[in-house]
This record gives structure tokens, sequence and C-alpha cells, in this order.
């Protein structure tokens, strides 16, 4: 298993580029080292380059269909931030008790332990009365689900096979996370006034009367933007403390979560402003994201986050004439799951994670986003998220891994779950 998941990493797969890995690595060893009773590739990309892997176990009949879904594409490094890897990351390696390379905990390493967890069973020869589902699919890290996950899923709905549990592999830490984030994008523009940088201090300080002074020369945006990104520190605050739940950002329940609480972040991720050196700023931008669970009405906390800009403008001259500008970014919204922990997929999974581990299970919410949110709402099926790693471990940043261990109790987890629940 981990020599397979070692040559899965080095598939490169960046978003887009995913057609090598499914159609040269992923379905020759569906082929080839496995016994499905059919595979699909689902690729409805107007290149015809992004193929969605399907595959199903046909049941004797009687038992309950279990889909495992997870993504095969990752997120890229590009050449020069591969200097904050300690490693190459397209070059996996094993190092205290830890597989290392992009990829390995978001989520080839999930990918991997629910192929070798059906492989078992289909090798034990075990007798199931329902199904066992699988997509491996493209296109979640570029937020592309119409050509990945929902033609993948809906595939398997459009032959009426019946789901009435999905489980997803984003790296949970082995919780069973039952809710979700949702996140939209945010764009902020400050406006300015440029002037030559030798003025600065005719735009800063009273002068003599008759001398230009203030936004009649110029206007520094760097101080206003400072202030914007206080206000949405304080917004992120307010948020955190009006909101609370006891699975989702309260810490996991029944016992804490490895995550820590704060359901809702206000990301500033791109701040950018001036243009030439030897000018005093003349327009600053700001591009977040922010996430919020899924009890919360996004639209509320946006009227609030505008709310808080315009009150912001009307505390200074220049911006009452010349307001800062918000714009939810491409309408980009990505929405929340949730399934109750007492589904009873929710609860067989728990008593299988009991068996395995012989820790009592927790249940907790997944702090960012999954395809799951798409699976539910567009294909309504029930969808939770569990798998090894957590988003810690360097996902989407440098030095990613996943723990053996884990991985392995995550094997071992999915394979008593397909022979608990598909019975």
């Amino acid at each position: 298993m981990l020599e397979f998941l070692k040559e899965y990493i080095k598939h490169k797969s960046v978003s887009g580029q995913e057609k090598n890995v499914q159609l040269d690595f992923t379905k020759p060893f569906l082929e080839e080292k496995m016994e499905w009773s059919e595979i699909e590739v689902i690729d409805i990309s107007e290149e015809e380059n992004r193929p969605n892997l399907n595959a199903r176990l046909e049941g004797e009949g009687g038992g309950k269909n279990l889909l495992f879904n997870g993504h095969a594409d990752v997120v890229d490094v590009p050449k020069d931030r591969e200097k904050a890897w300690d490693i190459d990351p397209w070059e996996p390696i094993m190092k205290n008790n830890k597989i290392y390379g992009r990829g390995a905990n978001d989520m080839k390493g999930s990918n991997t332990a629910m192929l070798w967890a059906i492989k078992a069973i289909m090798e034990s020869n075990i007798s199931l009365k329902g199904d066992i589902l699988l997509s491996i699919v493209v296109g979640e890290e570029s937020a592309e689900q119409e050509i990945g996950t929902i033609p993948a899923v809906r595939s398997f709905l459009d032959q009426g096979i019946e789901i009435p549990f999905c489980i997803n592999g984003e790296p949970t830490n082995n919780e069973i996370h039952t809710k979700s984030a949702g996140t939209f994008d945010f764009r902020i523009t400050i406006p300015g006034k440029e002037v030559h940088t030798s003025q600065k201090n005719l735009i800063k300080y009273p002068q003599r009367f008759d001398i230009p002074v203030g936004k009649e020369v110029g206007v520094n945006v760097i101080p206003i933007m400072i202030k914007v990104l206080q206000k949405l520190e304080e917004l992120e605050h307010l948020w955190n403390m009006r909101y609370k739940d006891k699975i989702y950002g309260g810490g996991g329940f029944p016992k804490p979560d490895v995550q820590g609480v704060g359901p809702i972040s206000v990301c500033s991720t791109m701040v950018n402003a001036g243009e030439y050196i030897s000018s005093i700023p003349g327009e600053a931008e700001i591009e977040g994201q922010i996430y919020y669970p899924p009890f919360v009405d996004e639209n509320k906390l946006w009227k609030e986050l505008e709310e808080t800009m315009k009150g912001l403008s009307n505390t200074n001259d220049w911006l009452k004439e010349n307001p800062i500008e918000l714009e939810w970014k491409e309408k980009f919204h990505w929405p929340p799951y949730e399934v109750e922990p007492d589904h009873p997929g929710c609860q067989t999974l728990g008593k299988v994670v009991k068996e395995v581990t012989g820790q009592d299970p927790v249940y907790s919410g997944f702090k960012a986003v999954a395809d799951n949110a798409f699976i539910q709402k567009e294909c309504d099926v029930d969808t939770i998220s569990f798998g090894a790693g957590d988003l810690s471990m360097g996902s989407h940043g440098p030095n990613e891994y996943i723990p053996i261990e884990q991985l392995a109790k995550t094997a071992k987890v999915y394979a008593a779950m397909i022979q608990e629940w598909c019975n």
C-alpha cells in the first residue's frame, strides 16, 4: 500500500492535468489488480482530458450500497516555491513513519486507503449484500465540480443505483466530519490618489494657509488599507464570539477534536498596493476568503461586511467622496454540507472506528470545504468526510505528509465499514 502511494504521488496531477494519473496509473490498477463488476470513465470536459473514474462491485442484493469519493487532483508547487520544501515534492520519501510528497495528505493518502481496503475485501472473498461504489474525480482543487464529482455521482444514480451514504476521504485525522464550512471570495478596492513620494509631508501634516494640503495633493492608501485589515480582524472575532455549535467549531463531540475552536475565518490572502516605488500608493486591493459554518446565513455575513466598510468610509473625508468598493468575487460560493451525527451511516462508522482503533469516535466539522457539499446538494446523497491526516500536515503548503500508522488505520476502518454497512 505504501509503495502504491509513493508511486501515486509521483504522477504529478495538479488540477487540469489529471489525465495521466487517472488513465495511465489508477485505471490500470482498477482493471488489473482488482475485481470490479464494472469500471467507467466519465469525461464531460470540453477538451475531453479530465477523466473521472467510477467503479462498482455489485453485491448479492438486499444490502445497502456504500460510495467512496476522493479527488485525484492536487495543488501545484511552482518551481519558485519548491525551495520551501525539504524534499522534491514530486519524489516522495518515507521518513519518521510518515510519507512526504505533494498530495500525500490531500488526498492521495485516503484514496489509497480506499483502494486497498476494497482490494482486501475482494481478495478475502467476503460476500456483500450491498454494492461498493468508488468515484475518483477531477477538479476539486479548482472548484470544477460540474465536470468532476457531480457527473461522476450522477452516473451511478442515472443507472438506478441507490446511494444511501457516501464517505469522502478528505483528511480529518480519522474523525467523522459531519459538517463543513462554506466559503466565498471577496475583493475590497480602496481608492487613493498618487503623488510623488517627496510630497508626503503635504498629504500628512497641516500646512500654512494657501499651501495645498491633504487630499488636494494626494491620498496614501496604505494607512486606510491597514484600517480595513483591522476591521476584518474585528469582524472575524465578533462572528466567532456570536456563533457556537457542539459539532462544528466547538471542538468536537463527545470529546475534543484536534482542530481547535473557531468556526469562522476571514482570510485576507492577497494584498496589493502601489504601482511605482516613487509614488504614494493610489489604490489598494485586498482579496480573500470567508469560511462560515452551515448554520450561518452567508448573505447576512456579507451584509455586515458591507456595513462595516461603509462605516469606515463615513469616518474619512476622502472616502466619503470616494467610498471603498466591496465585491463578492465572481460570485464564487462553495456551500457547506451537513449530516446529523445520528444518521445511520455516521453511527455505523462510529461503531467500526471504536472496533478498529479502540478509541471512541469523534464527531466534528471540516474547517475547509469539500466535494461533499455538491454530492449532497446536487445529487441528494448524504456524505461525510473521514480520512487520514489533517489539513495542518502541509496541505496546500510545503512538506506535505501523512502518518503511516494513521493511514493503515484508515484503510482498516474503511474495510470494516464495508462489511458492516453493506451487509
